[in-house]
């Protein structure tokens, strides 16, 4: 095997990109172990009645995990120019580019600590903050940390405004309390910014009890700030919560690049065109024999295969499709004809019409391929 085959096999491994490879199903989920007991280890090392934070084993798992970590992140800064989008990359400026990217911080902030304990005065326990953070690798590989981060950038906006809407009411409640209260409470509201954090605490329905006003009309504004308060929390909890229940309906299984840049209809993509193509794709997945789209469905999505096979059955017979199948309609047309069902266990990716019409717009490119590739040619 060659280097660069190499290389493309360990980021295969790492990535758990190609479906059924059973030796990268067992580094994922022996990485997600070394995760978790480093930062039990790590919490419980701070109990002092158990004594394991000076304890002979309890530094050889720690030294360990870290060993661990230090292969796993020198191994994807090898593997980096593998990436999809560093593709065509000279190797280095590949790796640099990955360095920077949120996972490879939270890797190297993962092995901080072993630096300090080598080539430093610090101890290796005196770094706690920075061991906790290895629990942020988890992200790497759960499809909820995934979801979440999706739901809050896709309502973003709404966020920012409830932000706004929060801050205003901070502000407003400060400059009440301020002009009631100064005279009666000069350390606590003598000043709009010390009135803020009794501003901040009650509206985020913590209350400490710290700093309360005393006159009656002070009380009057405090209960309102309370009442207020609910009603701004409320906002952003609705907002996130719908959004990551749609995420989860939307998104069965985790995407990524590698994979999507696999099949056949998406080989050789523009970095900047597949980049786009991935807040579009949404993820299914179906049991042996359930339907995909049933007879008579009024819809102009288009589905690509990814992993499984399904069966077509239209006018003409049935016609079975595996990874990189595609079948749907152009846009604006129907599938009334079609019913698809899955031969076996199959995952399916879903552009849904409205993003359709949006990627046509600015990546034409995109799906003038996958119309070329649309079975059945006659829903074209």
């Amino acid at each position: 095997m060659d280097h660069r085959s190499l290389r493309r096999r360990v980021f295969d491994l790492l990535e758990r990109d190609v479906p059924g490879d059973r030796l990268a199903d067992v580094i994922h989920f022996g990485l997600i172990a070394v995760v978790v007991v480093s930062v039990v280890i790590a919490v419980l090392g701070t109990v002092p009645s158990l004594g394991l934070r000076d304890g002979i084993a309890f530094g050889a798992i720690e030294h360990a995990c870290l060993a661990v970590f230090v292969v796993e992140y020198l191994m994807r800064l090898w593997v980096a120019p593998e990436h999809p989008l560093r593709r065509g990359m000279p190797a280095w400026k590949a790796s640099v580019a990955y360095a920077f990217t949120p996972f490879a911080v939270i890797d190297l902030l993962a092995i901080v600590p072993l630096a300090g304990s080598l080539f430093g005065s610090y101890e290796l326990h005196g770094l706690l903050v920075l061991r906790l953070m290895r629990f942020l690798k988890l992200a790497r590989y759960s499809s909820g940390f995934n979801a979440l981060f999706l739901a809050i950038r896709r309502e973003r906006y709404a966020l920012f405004s409830c932000l706004l809407i929060l801050a205003s009411g901070v502000l407003t409640a400060a400059t009440l309390m301020y002009l009631v209260e100064r005279d009666m409470q000069p350390d606590q509201f003598g000043s709009i910014p010390a009135a803020m954090w009794w501003a901040i605490t009650t509206l985020t329905t913590v209350g400490y009890g710290d700093v309360v006003p005393v006159t009656a009309l002070g009380r009057v504004i405090g209960g309102i700030t309370m009442v207020s308060g609910l009603v701004m929390l409320a906002l952003p909890i609705a907002i996130i919560a719908t959004s990551f229940s749609q995420v989860i309906a939307q998104h069965n299984f985790v995407v990524t690049l590698s994979m999507v840049s696999r099949l056949a209809p998406f080989t050789d993509l523009d970095p900047k065109a597949l980049g786009a193509l991935m807040p579009v794709l949404h993820s299914r997945s179906f049991d042996r024999g359930h339907l995909v789209v049933r007879k008579g469905e009024k819809t102009g999505h288009l589905y690509v295969v990814l992993e499984g096979y399904v069966e077509v059955e239209h006018p003409d017979g049935v016609e079975r499709l595996g990874p990189g199948g595609v079948f749907g309609v152009a846009p604006g047309a129907g599938m009334e004809h079609l019913t698809v069902r899955a031969a076996s266990k199959a995952k399916v990716l879903v552009i849904e019409e409205n993003e359709l019409h949006t990627l046509m717009a600015r990546h034409p490119v995109v799906v003038a391929r996958l119309s070329g590739m649309v079975f059945p040619k006659t829903g074209a």
